[in-house]
């Protein structure tokens, strides 16, 4: 299904029809669709406006405009949705509008916030991230938590530890032990002036694959730009860019890769000079 087509078939009432469309916009990198996502965000269909919202945070900054004004004046669960879409844009301009909605009416758009305030690092907002310790939802406490261990400072360190202490519930201790870890060991290398990689593992991203391929796309990215010196994220991406049609993305990325390798993995970058030689 080509672009025009998809759009057409976002405003159709089969929600059949809706849902084939929004999963053919999956990889689209055409601004013009940014409108009719957002409209999508609001679909009737869970499915739909899930899809949506993943969709539109692979814009970044060429959406967050549109989506923090929509963000702002939305509520219940379409807030929840925009709340997500404005999460995956990764913009530093989101920690604003997160952190006025830490005491939101809707405990989606609260867990949604507080964690976003963690993936963003937004250090000058513990006080609002600490306010999840004591929501009444217990996915607002967790998103508290792994937040705080996203921002990995003594200050966030001590917060966890302090929350440990005041809850008796086993699983939520357990959850404390494990973001204490992570805090600690990003802390570790932050003092000894080390990178710290945003990466997550290729396995858990090839899970991803299977129900996120945006997503998946976003994630292998990041090896991309880190230039990590493995070529397994690189094939992914070539691999999922062909089945999107979008060779200009496939090729950038065998270029990308071809430079990174021959550098640092000598002799792994043969395979991405083969495809480039059959795209050619």
């Amino acid at each position: 299904m080509n672009v025009e087509n998809a759009i057409q078939g976002l405003k159709d009432g089969d929600v059949a029809v809706r849902k084939e469309a929004i999963e053919s916009l999956v990889g689209c990198n055409d601004e013009c669709i940014i409108d009719d996502l957002i409209v999508a965000v609001t679909d009737d269909n869970a499915q739909v406006r899930f899809k949506a919202a993943e969709i539109l945070g692979t814009f970044g900054e060429s959406a967050f405009d549109k989506l923090a004004n929509e963000y702002d004046a939305a509520e219940g669960k379409n807030k929840r949705f925009f709340a997500f879409a404005l999460k995956e844009t990764e913009n530093p301009k989101a920690v604003e509008y997160f952190a006025n909605s830490v005491n939101d009416e809707d405990f989606g758009v609260r867990k949604v916030a507080i964690r976003a305030l963690g993936e963003l690092k937004a250090e000058d907002q513990l006080d609002n991230i600490a306010k999840g310790l004591e929501d009444e939802d217990w996915g607002v406490k967790l998103a508290a938590i792994y937040a705080l261990a996203d921002i990995a400072t003594p200050e966030s360190i001590k917060l966890i530890k302090q929350a440990r202490r005041n809850e008796d519930e086993k699983d939520f201790k357990k959850s404390c032990n494990k973001a204490i870890k992570k805090a600690e060991k990003i802390l570790k290398a932050k003092e000894k002036g080390e990178t710290v990689s945003s990466v997550i593992p290729l396995s858990t991203i090839k899970k991803i694959e299977k129900t996120n391929v945006q997503k998946a796309i976003k994630e292998y990215e990041k090896y991309l730009e880190g230039e990590e010196p493995k070529d397994s994220p690189y094939k992914r991406l070539c691999i999922l860019y062909r089945k999107n049609n979008d060779y200009d993305n496939e090729v950038r990325v065998i270029k990308k890769a071809i430079e990174i390798l021959s550098a640092k993995k000598p002799g792994k970058e043969v395979y991405f000079q083969k495809r480039l030689e059959k795209m050619s």
